[in-house]
């Protein structure tokens, strides 16, 4: 098994987004089959009542001995290559939570847990708990590693890196002179980054399949710089909602290779009002709000980022 994890954390700091990235040695509807079977669930889940079989079925989940370690949950997709839940756990805020499978070879699948969180204050709780709950699948699937840590060091460990990258996330806006659609096409089209991504430089090459899951890499070879990840979001503006875009984000350079940091970005249509104020969609200008999180200790590396995505949404601004 492939025992790398890729953590990312976006969405708003009020409704965060966790997502968790691993492969396992098993094939996709293996995969599904683990996750959605009520018997199989017990062997590395827990105790899941009712039959959530379609989309509506509500559920209970028995998550351990103890009496208030309960859930309750109803079905919201049940597709072939993903499925999602609402959950509540103790009476907490309803969230939602959701497992896509993406094949990787014959004999490996990529999940992709995502977890859209209502109360802010459990992103990190809940990070721990479901590293340690995916060590436990990759035991029950009979794909862990033999020296994979105990269920207790897996959370505890999970849990220190989570406290990190919601620490203090990096967050900065700017308003630019041109339409949603127009800032939107630049953002989220392989031709648009082109137009304007590092054309301070002359050897760029960008490739971007710009749907939920595709993946996206960016070389500038003189100065030694690829920057690589996957699209988490990808939901563009329309009839005056935000637009948003989400990816996991790697950079690596001649000092080394970031990990677990992701990027979010939101085009709101006119510069500044609320997308659901009353005229909103007449206000001038688009606002872009970037969220770029990471396990920064310090605040250096983040001010270190601020003048990049200064620069960067400059040039953007001056494309369009």
């Amino acid at each position: 098994m492939d025992a790398t994890i890729v953590r990312a954390l976006t969405g708003p700091r009020d409704h965060p987004v966790l997502s968790i990235v691993r492969v396992y040695r098993a094939e996709v509807a293996d995969q599904r089959d683990a996750c959605t079977d009520t018997a199989r669930l017990a062997r590395w889940f827990g105790t899941v009542t009712g039959d959530p079989a379609r989309v509506g079925d509500t559920f209970g989940a028995a998550l351990s001995d103890d009496p208030d370690d309960r859930a309750t949950g109803r079905v919201l997709r049940c597709a072939d290559d993903e499925v999602a839940v609402e959950w509540s756990w103790q009476g907490e805020a309803t969230s939602v939570i959701s497992a896509r499978f993406r094949p990787v070879d014959d004999n490996r699948t990529e999940l992709t847990l995502r977890h859209e969180l209502a109360e802010p204050d459990h992103a990190v709780g809940y990070g721990g708990g479901w590293e340690q709950v995916l060590q436990s699948l990759a035991r029950a699937l009979g794909a862990a590693s033999p020296d994979a840590p105990g269920d207790e060091d897996s959370e505890g460990g999970a849990a220190e890196v989570w406290l990190t990258i919601t620490r203090a996330p990096l967050e900065l806006e700017r308003t630019l002179d041109a339409d949603a659609q127009r800032v939107w096409a630049a953002l989220a089209t392989e031709e648009g980054l082109r137009s304007w991504w590092w054309k301070h430089w002359d050897d760029v090459t960008i490739e971007a399949d710009v749907r939920r899951g595709g993946a996206y890499r960016i070389e500038a070879p003189g100065a030694g710089i690829v920057l690589d990840g996957r699209y988490l979001d990808v939901v563009p503006p329309a009839g005056g909602r935000a637009g948003r875009l989400s990816m996991t984000w790697r950079w690596s350079d001649a000092d080394g290779t970031s990990a677990d940091e992701a990027v979010d970005i939101h085009v709101h249509t006119g510069g500044g009002a609320a997308d659901d104020a009353p005229g909103a969609g007449a206000a001038s200008g688009t606002r872009v709000v970037v969220r770029h999180s990471g396990p920064w200790a310090d605040d250096a590396p983040a001010e270190s980022y601020r003048q990049g995505w200064e620069f960067t949404l400059g040039a953007l601004g001056d494309a369009l």
